[in-house]
Order: C-alpha cells, then sequence, then structure tokens
C-alpha cells in the first residue's frame, strides 16, 4: 500500500524558516525571496524563487534548490525526514524574518563530512601529471603510495576549471566549499597551478586541500591551502589551517611536523610512523583535540631545523611545545638529526638512500 505524505507548500516552509518574502509577489505561482545561501550578493535583494506548483525553490544566483523539506533540513542543519515531522506539526508560529548575512562577512566552510563528499568526489575527476609525479617519487613516495594518498594536479584552465564545477557540482551543492566561487554566475575552482594534498582527520576524511604551487619564483611561499576567500570571489568560502594526520593511527606515539606532505612522506619512510602535522608553525589551532582524539601516549617533536637560524620560528615551535606539554599523561620529546637536512621527511630519505 502506498504511503501518503501531507503537502508542504514551499511559501509556508520558507516562513518557518524566517525567510525574507517579497511581498509584491505572494500572489504569483513565483514568489520571491532573500536567499540564505549566498546573501544576494547584497541586502535588500530577493534571487530565491519559490515555486507554489512543485513547491520547489532554487536561487538564481548560486543555483541552491530543493524542495520544502530540504529547505528546512538545511537551514535547520537536521535529516530531511527531521524536518518533514517538524513541518507537519500542527504549528502556526512563525520566527522573525531576518535579512541575510551581508556579504562582507566571510562564510565558514561546510561540516567536514560534506567537505570531504565533494572533494573526494572532486578529486575522482582528475589526474596526476607526469612532472608532479616525478615530484612525488624524488621525495621517496612510492607509486602506489602516491596512488593512496589522492595527489591530483589542478586543472591549468578556466574551462577545465569551469567543467570540474559542473561535474561536482550535478551532484553536490559547492556552496560553501572552500575553493569554489562563483564567475558571471556559473560555478568555478579558484587557486594556482600545482599538485593538490589531500589534508586528511583521524578517521581519513578529507577537511581540506593545499596546493604544491608549479611557480617558483615564491621559494618562500611554496604551499597554499585551496581557498576561495575574498571579495572578488562571490559565493566563495575561507578555509582554515586544519591539522592532517598521516600514518598508522592505532600507534601510540606520533611524530610532530610542519606541513601535510612531508608528514605523507616521512610517515612512509618510517614504516607507516604516525605523523601529525600543522599547517605552519603557529597553526597550532585542533592540534590539542587531535592528540586527545588519537589517544596518544607519546610526541615526538620533529620540526624544520630552521628554528635554530630563525627567531619567528623558533618561537613558534616553543609556543607550539608549550600547548602541547600542558596535555595531561603525554610524554613529549625532541627529534634531531643532521642539520644538513631541513625537514625530517629529508633526514629520513637520506638514510632509505644510503641502506
Amino acid at each position: 500500500m502506498a504511503r501518503e505524505y501531507t503537502k508542504i507548500p514551499i511559501v509556508e516552509a520558507a516562513r518557518r524558516c524566517g525567510l525574507v518574502l517579497d511581498s509584491r509577489t505572494l500572489r504569483r505561482e513565483e514568489v520571491e525571496a532573500s536567499c540564505p545561501f549566498c546573501r544576494d550578493h547584497g541586502p535588500g535583494k530577493h534571487h530565491l524563487s519559490l515555486n507554489t506548483v512543485t513547491d520547489q525553490y532554487r536561487c538564481n544566483l548560486c543555483g541552491a534548490s530543493g524542495n520544502s523539506v530540504s529547505l528546512y533540513a538545511r537551514l535547520h542543519g537536521i535529516s530531511n525526514k527531521e524536518a518533514y515531522l517538524e513541518l507537519t506539526r500542527d504549528s502556526k508560529v512563525y520566527p522573525m524574518p531576518s535579512p541575510p548575512i551581508p556579504q562582507t562577512q566571510e562564510r565558514e566552510p561546510r561540516a567536514l563530512a560534506e567537505r570531504h563528499a565533494v572533494y573526494h568526489e572532486m578529486l575522482s575527476f582528475l589526474t596526476l601529471s607526469e612532472k608532479h609525479r616525478e615530484n612525488l617519487l624524488e621525495r621517496g613516495l612510492s607509486d602506489e603510495r602516491i596512488r593512496q594518498n589522492g595527489y591530483r594536479s589542478m586543472p591549468e584552465t578556466p574551462e577545465q576549471r569551469r567543467l570540474l564545477a559542473k561535474l561536482v557540482g550535478s551532484t553536490y551543492d559547492l556552496l560553501g566549499i572552500p575553493g569554489f566561487y562563483t564567475r558571471y554566475d556559473q560555478w568555478t575552482l579558484a587557486g594556482p597551478n600545482g599538485f593538490l594534498i589531500p589534508v586528511r582527520d583521524r578517521n581519513g576524511l578529507i577537511q581540506g586541500l593545499k596546493i604544491r604551487l608549479d611557480d617558483a619564483s615564491a621559494p618562500n611561499r611554496k604551499y597554499r591551502w585551496l581557498s576561495s576567500r575574498g571579495r572578488t570571489m562571490r559565493n566563495g568560502t575561507r578555509s582554515y589551517s586544519w591539522i592532517h594526520v598521516a600514518g598508522d593511527r592505532t600507534r601510540k606515539r606520533a611524530f610532530l611536523t610542519e606541513g601535510p606532505l612531508k608528514g605523507d612522506v616521512a610517515s612512509f619512510l618510517a614504516n607507516d610512523a604516525l605523523f601529525i602535522c600543522t599547517g605552519g608553525v603557529n597553526a597550532t589551532k585542533g592540534l590539542t583535540e587531535t592528540i586527545l582524539a588519537l589517544g596518544v601516549r607519546e610526541i615526538v617533536e620533529a620540526m624544520d631545523m630552521d628554528q635554530m637560524v630563525n627567531p619567528q620560528v623558533r618561537n613558534g615551535v616553543l609556543a607550539m611545545r608549550r600547548e602541547v606539554q600542558k596535555i595531561p599523561g603525554i610524554r613529549y620529546s625532541k627529534y634531531s638529526w643532521n642539520p644538513a637536512y631541513k625537514g625530517v621527511d629529508d633526514y629520513f630519505l637520506s638514510r632509505v638512500s644510503a641502506m
């Protein structure tokens, strides 16, 4: 026997969400409202179309779309089932309409599970160029580990980037995903040319992507987060400097270093040793939480040797060290090597090459 569902008018759902409706369109088949997802690129505008016949919504700027239930679910951060149950309750209490947040405020990234799904799909459409593969092999990685870690080359032309965004956007909503933004009302991808490094949490989920730049003119800025922050990138989203975890996550001793690629390489060269990697010596947000979640008992500091000659780096390392040493039950030690090798990955590679 077919199950019957209660019809939920789209305008009713919009009011229950507190959306700002254009009163001049309330008697039309298409009611207009302010879009809560892209903020209409400015206050007082109404780009969200509410179709009262199909009970579907769509933003004519950012492309956000769905039905009464999915609109309520997305804005309240709940499942479609929970949204349906709430909407079908006999309630006529509406929140006061609130204008969307001005576009000048930076958009926060979507939840981890959503970012992982989008980035996983995005990487599945990309390949790794031969020059980038050679770069990774020279660092000491194997072809199999390169494949496992999921490195990919950035699409280089505007056409390739728009096509990638279109392919990913056919399955996932790109609003709130760092790296994606709209140009002339079409989704595209930001970022310099180079290869992408998935930055994973303790469960292997992709939190964000870092780019190893091809541009050799800035040797002190070889890496950059995939981000689409800034006034010129409409519907763009900022990125954070997430903590990366590489290697065997069941181990109780973890090395602490700077840079996700460095951690990937060093872990591989040290038989899958557990590495916790910050995005920089001062980018320690989430570090304590990651250490506690992994359940490690010992932290071995393996930061770059330039701390010996660079006071700013040294001060950052000392601040990080103090933070970790405050964690109860953690043994802390420092790993030292020949300063002729800047990073722990370089040192491990030298040992493997000498065998």
